[in-house]
């Protein structure tokens, strides 16, 4: 459980993204949001990296959250990873605190953090675990393919098409189908994923 005053620091965190943009926002602008100390915020957090980190690993917690209810109506391993990534690159742009670390001005600085956080890679392994430990026992999945390089491996690519949306899969109904067309043949034995 979250202490109520990093809550507080992670709130006022988000709503100074929102208000000065990522580069713009200080810590001594989230401590006054806050209203506590500067030191006090990097007391909790180091620095303003970490910060920025926290408010996306919460945020990023919630849409997972939110992902696993969506995708308990599918059975399979693949249409996990699939309407997960799917979910995903549909919700992620929706949510304000995470559309801000795509902004061009932004996105190398946010990227490197993003694509190296030990957080970020559990919260998606959390995710895939309960289908993709059955699947691995089952022998679906190739034997080469661990959770964890799959994760990073996924987070890289939701990355890329986050950034720089495609424009071969323009719509839910062609990216679902790039997604299982080039997705699932790295991840699935070729006759589970038919």
């Amino acid at each position: 459980m979250t202490h109520p005053a990093r809550e507080r620091y992670l709130s006022a965190a988000e709503a100074c993204y929102a208000r000065f943009g990522l580069a713009k926002t200080t810590v001594e602008d989230v401590a006054r949001a806050a209203g506590v100390s500067r030191a006090t915020v990097y007391r909790e957090f180091g620095n303003r990296d970490e910060l920025l980190l926290a408010v996306v690993t919460r945020e990023a917690g919630r849409v997972a959250a939110e992902a696993e209810l969506h995708l308990q109506r599918f059975g399979d391993v693949g249409s996990w990873i699939v309407e997960g990534m799917l979910f995903c690159l549909t919700e992620i742009p929706r949510r304000p605190v995470l559309a801000i670390l795509l902004a061009p001005e932004d996105v190398g600085r946010t990227s490197r953090l993003i694509l190296t956080s030990e957080q970020l890679l559990a919260i998606g392994a959390d995710m895939l675990r309960p289908i993709f430990e059955p699947a691995h026992r089952a022998g679906l999945l190739r034997e080469s393919v661990e959770l964890n390089t799959l994760m990073d491996w996924v987070l890289r690519v939701l990355m890329s098409y986050l950034t720089v949306p495609s424009h071969l899969a323009r719509n839910a109904d062609e990216m679902r189908h790039l997604l299982r067309e080039m997705i699932l043949p790295a991840v699935l034995k070729p006759a589970s994923h038919t």
